[in-house]
């Protein structure tokens, strides 16, 4: 009996093995003609592939993505080296179908999970599941419309203080040149309840390191390597030892506000995001913050204006046309159901989300498979046998890229002048098929799904008050006019910059409106 059940267990264990295996080879078996039936650009290196390319570490990767897609269709294979790929999406059926999913059947992969997490702290970037769900539901308070149109006043109050200081440089001069890389004040006092002071001349951690951040390009080197390796983000490299001070300075900033949170009358009074953040760490709040997290949502202090100027500058004609229309707003500003639903000003609506569908911060997302999936297509694809296929399949593992910056840009979807700055398209039907996406406006600046970023409201009403404020009272040049070349400046997001200049620099030459207001 004993030597029967022996051969009995050995062979329920053999049996088990060979399923495993079985199994496995069947899923490398089929990972392999995933792949093998994709069409795509060859590896032009051994170690990287083209993970440069893909990774969006290379000056125009727009160019590159249009190339591609052009050659290979809206979804294809990229290698990426050491014997792997990933797959590269602008299907509009199959971008909505992995962001409705995203969170769950698609994650962030370890890089930048990694990256935020070791300098930026915890927060809902870097969560997944039901730490994310809890997370978001826990922010949602602090994003509703009622909370947001309180902030309106620190918007304008900011606007005006960066007039006041602009104004001062007029005194002996009918115009100035400067650098429109440094408006920092309204991100510092809206969205922490903190005066970083950039203004006056001081200097703080947070703005000493993004300063050393953009005046370093060489920071792309150390995300391409972490590709392979993400715990590389945790050696000690001088990029390292720089981020980690800006997320020391975030700690220090979040420890004096959750102080004054514990004293009622200041909470009241906190109009911040991170104050209202902060609220959530309450005894009578389900989903509780953390207070690494509530740290990590500092993240959107790397909005800019600069794209905008930019474009005002190189189109002067637009640019007067927004004055007018905002001129009408003399003595007063504009409100926040005025800003936000955009019937008041619907040039501003449309100069705003013309910046955004043009200059996305994030060219391109990355996330993996969680699970095996079937991922349904808008346009039949045509494999590398020549087959003609409605779907694909995505193993799970696999890495899955979105170009956001071609989506957004892409003749296709946008019209044979896609490329250009066109507000005017916003106040007309889009006769193209950009409604075949599912972002928001029909562009993907801010994501979509479940992931969707919680402060895009904040963002635009903030984005809109400034300007108005700025459009209002100062006109914008640039130094030798609308044709300056233009380049772009690399280190965590892209920002323009003059070409002939090194570093990020974007100086403008500024000039008072006439009977602006005072």
């Amino acid at each position: 009996m004993w030597f029967s059940g022996s051969i009995l267990l050995d062979s329920l264990v053999l049996l088990s093995l060979s399923l495993s295996l079985a199994k496995l080879v069947l899923k490398r078996r089929s990972s392999y003609f995933a792949f093998k039936l994709l069409r795509g650009p060859g590896s032009n290196n051994v170690l990287f592939g083209r993970l440069r390319e893909v990774q969006g570490v290379v000056d125009d990767v727009a160019a590159v993505f249009d190339r591609w897609i052009s050659e290979y269709g809206y979804v294809f294979k990229v290698p990426t080296g050491l014997g792997t790929n990933r797959i590269v999406i602008s299907d509009p059926k199959a971008v909505a179908h992995v962001y409705a999913n995203d969170s769950f059947g698609y994650l962030r992969p370890a890089l930048s999970k990694i990256f935020v997490r070791t300098f930026m702290g915890d927060s809902m970037v870097t969560a997944d599941k039901e730490d994310h769900r809890r997370q978001r539901r826990a922010m949602a308070p602090a994003f509703t419309n009622g909370a947001l149109r309180e902030s309106m006043g620190v918007f304008y109050n900011t606007a005006y203080k960066l007039k006041g200081a602009w104004d001062a440089l007029f005194e002996s001069h009918d115009e100035v040149t400067i650098d429109v890389q440094q408006w920092l004040d309204s991100i510092g006092i809206a969205g922490f309840g903190h005066d970083f002071r950039s203004l006056d001349g001081h200097e703080s951690p947070v703005t000493e390191t993004l300063d050393a951040l953009l005046e370093d390009t060489s920071f792309r080197v150390l995300i391409l390597l972490g590709s392979f390796l993400p715990q590389l983000l945790n050696l000690p490299f001088k990029h390292a030892k720089i981020l980690r001070r800006m997320k020391n300075a975030f700690s220090d900033i979040a420890k004096i506000l959750l102080e004054k949170s514990r004293q009622e009358t200041d909470a009241e009074k906190d109009k911040s995001i991170l104050g209202l953040l902060l609220k959530g760490r309450s005894h009578n709040t389900n989903f509780k913050l953390l207070q690494d997290e509530v740290v990590g949502q500092g993240l959107f202090l790397f909005a800019g204006y600069e794209t905008t100027a930019m474009e005002l500058a190189r189109h002067p004609e637009k640019q007067d046309k927004l004055r007018r229309e905002l001129l009408q707003f003399s003595g007063n500003d504009p409100t926040w159901d005025q800003v936000v639903t955009g019937t008041a000003c619907p040039y501003l609506d449309a100069v705003t989300h013309e910046t955004l569908r043009l200059y996305p911060p994030v060219e391109a997302m990355q996330r993996i498979a969680d699970k095996d999936d079937v991922v349904p297509l808008s346009f039949p694809m045509k494999t590398s046998s020549g087959e003609m296929v409605d779907s694909i399949f995505v193993p799970k593992g696999t890495m899955v890229t979105t170009p956001f910056i071609h989506m957004n840009r892409s003749e296709a979807f946008w019209g044979p002048d896609a490329k250009q700055f066109v507000p005017e398209r916003w106040l007309e039907e889009n006769p193209y098929p950009s409604k075949d996406f599912s972002g928001y406006k029909h562009i993907y600046t801010f994501s979509d799904g479940p992931r969707i970023c919680i402060g895009r409201m904040f963002a635009l009403a903030e984005f809109k008050a400034v300007l108005s404020v700025l459009i209002r009272n100062f006109t914008f040049d640039l130094p030798s006019g609308p044709d300056t070349p233009i380049g772009i400046h690399k280190v965590l997001l892209p920002r323009p910059k003059l070409a002939n200049e090194a570093g990020c620099v974007l100086r403008m030459r500024v000039k008072q409106v006439t009977g602006g207001e005072s």
